[in-house]
Formats: structure tokens, sequence, C-alpha cells
């Protein structure tokens, strides 16, 4: 039988009552056409998953009894964080779906000199709901149950200048001579900056480089910034990560 995920956006009570409302409820009884006693998982981000029962379904509302936590995820050991200059709307939106999807712990969406998407003041609180939801969706589908923090755009030299000096600290240029997998981050976390479709300035480079960033390529073919985000992400979980990892005796 298929499981059915939903991230929650509030703390979920363990044995109790709880009211899902508005498009949540509408996906259950809707898209997923759910019935009284069929039964859901739910997370709200705290590493606990739960199985819920639907007890009665409203008008734009489902109650649900939630059972005990089955299942804890725990903290990865290693953080991973990529510094993403802010690319064009439907590329930006598969980057997070899809590094979300591979474990990514952090995501800083940036403004550098050659990003052409330009955030308008106004509608910013509604961009960073629409990247929330998108994020959300990859957990419910890849069963993580912490969510990547998700932080407010920033500049790139505020990145740059704010990134723990103790974290690997990687900036991806084609025109690097070293590649991704020579690098060996040992037991530090990972700060990955990544360029726009125009890719770095001199001057973001050169800033990079002297604040004790390390300038590696993805190889010899030039990748549009979605792609080298995601492949970034795949090569440093599998080498150094979680998809190394043997996960025989997880259970759900």
């Amino acid at each position: 039988m298929q499981k059915h995920r939903l991230y929650i956006k509030k703390l979920i009570i363990p044995n109790a009552e709880l009211l899902i409302e508005n498009s949540k409820a509408h996906y259950l009884k809707q898209v997923l056409r759910l019935k009284k006693n069929n039964l859901i998982t739910i997370f709200d981000g705290s590493g606990h998953e739960y199985q819920a029962e639907i007890k009665e379904l409203l008008k734009n509302k489902v109650l649900v009894i939630t059972g005990s936590s089955k299942f804890f995820e725990h903290e990865a050991k290693r953080k991973i964080c990529i510094g993403q200059s802010l690319i064009k709307k439907e590329k930006m939106d598969m980057l997070l779906q899809k590094t979300t999807e591979l474990g990514v712990n952090q995501i800083s969406p940036l403004i550098s000199e050659y990003t052409v998407v330009k955030l308008k003041e106004r509608r910013l609180d509604n961009k960073i709901e629409h990247w929330e939801k998108i994020i959300q969706s990859a957990c419910e589908q890849s069963e993580r149950n912490i969510l990547p923090t998700l932080d407010d755009p920033e500049t790139i030299e505020k990145f740059i200048l704010d990134s723990p000096k103790e974290n690997y600290r990687l900036i991806l240029e084609p025109g690097a001579s070293m590649t991704i997998n020579d690098i060996n981050p040992m037991d530090k976390n990972i700060d990955a900056l990544i360029g726009p479709e125009g890719g770095f300035s001199d001057s973001e480079i050169k800033l990079a480089s002297k604040e004790g960033f390390l300038s590696v390529s993805m190889g010899p073919r030039i990748l549009r910034a979605e792609t080298a985000a995601i492949t970034a992400i795949a090569i440093l979980q599998s080498q150094w990560g979680d998809l190394g990892a043997d996960f025989r005796t997880r259970k759900r």
C-alpha cells in the first residue's frame, strides 16, 4: 500500500487530535481522495514521524488522531550548505527540489554580480513561501523528516565573509585545475558556492579565494547552474555524506 506523507507546519502532539486545514486538507480530500479511517504519515520537521488516522472529513478541514512517534531521523553528522546564486524561476525550483531530495542541510539564495533574477522586496515573502513549499514537498517525497534550512536571500559577499572558517569551503569554477573529486573535507562541514547562469565575476572569485574558498571544477564539461548544484551535492553525499551509508538497519 502506498504511504502518504504530509508535512505539518506546527508541532505534532502524539496521541492527540490534530486539525489539518486549507491546502493540506484539500490535498488529502480532493487529490488523494482519502476517506475516514485511512492512515497517513505526518511529520513537523523535528525529526519525528507519526502515523495518523483520519477521523472526520470537514469543509476545508480534516481531523486526524496522531499515534506515537514511529521513526526518528537523526541529524546528519556532516552538514552541507550551498550558497546558490539566484537563477530563473523554473530552474531555481528544480534546484531546491533535487538538492533537498539529495539531503542538503542549508540553502542560501544569493545575489551576485551576474544574477539576472531581480527580487522585488514587496514580493519577497511570497517568493520565500513558494520556495518553502517546494522544500516541504521534496521532504515528503524523499522521506526526510528534517527540513533543510532556507536562508533569506543575501549578497554573495556577505555569504563569503560569514561562512565559518572551520568549514571546508568550495567555489565551483569551470576553470579550476582541481575537480570536486580531488578534495578531502575530512570531518568538516561543507559550504559550496555555486554561481548563476553567467558564472562568477573575477572580483567574486578573488574575494572567495582570499577568504579561503577552494576553487574546484565539475570536470571537462560546462554545466548549467542547476545541473552543477545537483551534481555537486550528489558527489559530496556519495563520497563523504549519507548516500554512502549502509541503511539496512534503518527502520520506519
